[in-house]
């Protein structure tokens, strides 16, 4: 049955499911959502801890790549992709435990390589872990790839994707009273109605759960529209003494943003009471249709029905849209840090993935000019400044632009009109640009001469004091004075510069910092670097023209 509810009565409902389930004050967390794995490319990390024994415990991490996102090379007539997984633990008192594991793929077709719906699953496990709480990373190498930058190529650095997190674990498998939940282990596309429970108790890197159906993402609808997942079960440290611990599990799935709750509950068939009653753990396999589920990420609290032991508490994430899945996570993330400011941008950089896509999407229908219509021409255009600022403009990551000009073709689109020095023939060029940034209807100086000559020895002397040349103005710009002074002693002085001119306020397509300033908006970038990557060193946005 479907509820509404607040967002406090959301919490209110997920404690008191934490309280008669048996979660109460030692409800514990697993991981709430998987990690996000940055960098060169995006992978999904999951985490699971394992008891195999009452002291002894295994941590499994689950990673999964885009196909997309690995460099594939021609083995035997064969497209192949090759990886190398490192994760490690580090213990509040130094104490590592680490493990590597290197993964070859199975041929791919052209198709299959290219695509961004189609992932690489693998598991890594680190067994007998000593220790019980401490920090855990996960670093995913592309073997294929190297690193951008010539000192990487020397260093034949390998692209890399990390994630980081903190990790922690039960003293002990059992509780004293009731019985205590281990970690829910997501499944997609697992055959659970022919499947024996017992086999979950053994974990394989290259079988079984981990080898065929584990699921880090956690992203159900469009992929999967059935949730699926595993949850060991284990009997109090005495022995089960209650026929009320053999009741089974409530189960409980709410919304993020508190709208909708689904309450469940899941029993113990014969095999798991009679492994329970003779001390040895239980596992439940759980599937639930989604489909009655909109787009978002969901909490989903369990916890034993007889009232004690210990719960658990994870997240996943359901997606309805083809389109949401298959995107490049840099390009989502540049897309929201361009689009959002403030306390918007931190709330979208620290949402899951299936949340920061909902942003945006919510963010365009709220946008969208006819909200009947199926293409939104607002987001279409800016798809298209997006596209023209990688192309031409230094690119575009999960920062958004990548150098200042794109930012503003983002923000304002095209300008009116462009003065563009690649090389500048007078080390004057740059100085008139910064007072026409000031003053837009100061006149050209064309040509070199017509600045005058520098006088020997005083370059320190205003551009505009000119002896021989044209003067510019007869009263300098303070405003550009001040900039000139400020670059005498920077690298680009004599560097190249483009001067933007927008006379009708530009085009832009939602609020941000730079629309609605008025006309004439003036940007001076320059190539400080000479690299190719333009800085923004003046603009009359900020100061005004004078």
């Amino acid at each position: 049955m479907l509820l509404r509810a607040t967002r406090r009565a959301l919490l209110a409902a997920t404690l008191v499911l934490a309280a008669h389930a048996g979660l109460g004050g030692t409800a514990r967390a697993a991981l709430l959502q998987p990690l996000d794995g940055r960098g060169n490319f995006h992978a999904y990390v999951d985490v699971v801890n394992r008891w195999r024994a009452d002291d002894r415990l295994d941590v499994v991490t689950m990673v999964a790549v885009t196909n997309a996102d690995l460099a594939t090379r021609d083995e035997d007539g064969d497209l192949v992709a090759r990886f190398r997984v490192e994760v490690t633990i580090t213990a509040p008192d130094g104490r590592t435990v680490t493990r590597t594991r290197h993964v070859r793929t199975h041929a791919l077709g052209k198709a299959d390589a290219a695509s961004r719906s189609l992932r690489q699953v693998c598991g890594v496990i680190i067994p007998d872990v000593p220790f019980r709480s401490g920090r855990i990373a996960c670093t995913v190498y592309d073997v294929n790839r190297k690193r951008t930058g010539l000192l990487n190529q020397m260093r034949s650095n390998e692209a890399r994707s990390e994630a980081f997190g903190e990790w922690y674990a039960d003293a002990a498998p059992r509780p004293v009273a009731g019985l205590a939940l281990d970690d829910p282990l997501y499944l997609v596309h697992a055959p659970l109605a022919a499947w024996n429970p017992e086999s979950a108790a053994d974990p394989s890197e290259t079988g079984g759960l981990l080898g065929d159906y584990v699921h880090p993402g956690r992203i159900y609808g469009i992929e999967q529209d059935r949730l699926q997942l595993v949850i060991p079960v284990w009997p109090p440290a005495g022995g089960v003494t209650r026929r009320e611990d053999l009741a089974g599990l409530r189960l409980q799935v709410a919304s993020e943003d508190g709208i909708y709750t689904l309450t469940d509950s899941i029993a113990f068939d014969q095999r798991g009471v009679a492994a329970l009653e003779a001390g040895r753990p239980a596992y439940l396999f759980y599937e639930l249709d989604v489909n009655r589920l909109p787009a978002g990420s969901y909490r989903l609290a369990a916890g034993p029905l007889g009232g004690q032991g210990r719960g658990v508490v994870s997240g996943f994430a359901v997606v309805w849209e083809l389109g949401a899945m298959a995107r490049e996570r840099d390009m989502v993330l540049g897309e929201g840090f361009t689009v959002f400011n403030g306390a918007e941008r931190e709330r979208f950089l620290q949402a899951s993935p299936t949340d920061q896509q909902l942003m945006l999407d919510t963010f365009w229908r709220d946008l969208n000019p006819d909200p009947e219509a199926v293409v939104n021409p607002l987001q279409v255009e800016f798809q298209y400044r997006i596209a023209y600022v990688q192309q031409f403009l230094g690119g575009f990551g999960p920062q958004g632009a990548a150098d200042s000009r794109g930012e503003v073709f983002l923000l304002l689109g095209p300008p009116d009109e462009v003065e563009r020095e690649h090389l500048p023939l007078n080390y004057r060029d740059q100085d008139d640009a910064r007072v026409k940034v000031y003053d837009r209807f100061t006149p050209d100086r064309p040509g070199s001469t017509a600045k005058g000559a520098a006088p020997e020895g005083t370059q320190v002397v205003s551009p505009y004091a000119t002896i021989g040349g044209v003067p510019l103005d007869s009263q300098v710009s303070r405003s550009a004075e001040r900039d000139r002074t400020e670059m005498m002693h920077k690298a680009g002085r004599d560097h190249g510069f483009e001067l933007w001119k927008y006379d009708n306020g530009g085009k832009p397509l939602f609020t941000s910092r730079l629309s609605g300033r008025g006309m004439g908006q003036r940007f001076l970038f320059v190539d400080s670097n000479g690299t190719g990557a333009y800085r923004l060193e003046s603009s009359n946005i900020v100061t005004g023209e004078e």
